[in-house]
């Protein structure tokens, strides 16, 4: 909603395509109860502590409604409110979710990786490299300073495709949450044309192909078949093929999460791309005779 209002007229990437599919034709309430509220400061759409921190135990929309109409003062204000919710993720996100709920599984399954193999100090530098712990601090970027001592807490990372780089904060009695921006994978995912057109003196693709090595470049995050044909602009036969070698050479590996398997690459292939996945810079000179 905050995306939305705080542009009237194109929203920039990777939200573009999403609010042209979403805000024209969205009902007028909506529009004037929810995304025009919010470019007044003086209008308090959400009272403090409105939203709970996340929990697995609430797994889908009805869940978290479910909850606010359990926890929230019952009043005819707060049933106003849930109801417009619920009225706004039917028109604006639930025709979305599959790709979105793609985008935060492959972020999910990116960040378990890095915390597993690498640890947690590793895992949170890559939120964009300015989420440092050093025991007993966590220090990350918000909109005015805030020091809070937490103790016998849980730190719980939420990543979301609508963060817009902020970082919102919320706090419960034994948890304390940090919702992110996830990196831009999926539905939201815009390719460079670096990416697309690489040029002739690409050693990456001359060593693998062009469209193998386009697959290289995006497994960087994880990826699904699906995501990476819509993303590349393939095939899923020719993505699978591709998939098939780079993991068959160690390059790549891949998970199944729930009903999706997930390909990445691999310690090998990072360095492969590190190595050359960048166009060559050498000069080119003529030979003195």
């Amino acid at each position: 909603m905050a995306i939305l209002a705080r542009y009237r007229g194109d929203v920039p990437n990777p939200y573009t395509n999403w609010a042209r599919s979403v805000r024209p034709g969205m009902p007028a309430e909506l529009s004037r109860d929810l995304v025009d509220a919010m470019r007044h400061r003086d209008s308090l759409l959400l009272d403090p502590g409105f939203v709970p921190v996340p929990s697995p135990s609430r797994s889908s929309i009805t869940d978290e409604l479910e909850h606010l109409r359990a926890t929230q003062p019952r009043n005819d204000r707060t049933d106003r409110v849930i109801g417009l919710l619920e009225r706004y993720w039917d028109w604006a996100i639930a025709p979305h979710w599959g790709s979105i709920r793609s985008s935060l599984e492959e972020e999910t399954l990116f960040r378990g990786r890095t915390l597993v193999v690498q640890g947690p100090e590793a895992m949170l530098h890559e939120l964009d490299g300015r989420v440092m712990w050093s025991h007993p601090t966590l220090t990350a970027p918000y909109h005015h300073d805030l020091d809070l001592t937490v103790t016998q807490s849980q730190l719980l990372l939420v990543p979301t495709v609508f963060a817009g780089g902020l970082r919102l904060f919320g706090r419960q009695e034994d948890a304390m949450a940090m919702a992110y921006q996830a990196r831009a994978t999926g539905y939201f995912h815009v390719l460079s044309e670096s990416v697309l057109n690489q040029e002739s003196d690409d050693r990456l693709a001359l060593l693998l192909g062009k469209g193998r090595a386009q697959v290289v470049r995006a497994l960087e995050s994880p990826q699904t078949t699906t995501s990476l044909a819509g993303t590349l602009g393939l095939a899923k036969s020719t993505v699978s093929q591709h998939l098939t070698v780079l993991i068959d050479s160690g390059i790549a590996w891949k998970q199944r999460v729930g009903g999706r398997v997930f390909y990445e690459l691999d310690n090998d292939g990072r360095a492969l791309l590190g190595r050359l996945g960048q166009p060559s810079r050498v000069a080119r000179s003529s030979i003195p005779g």
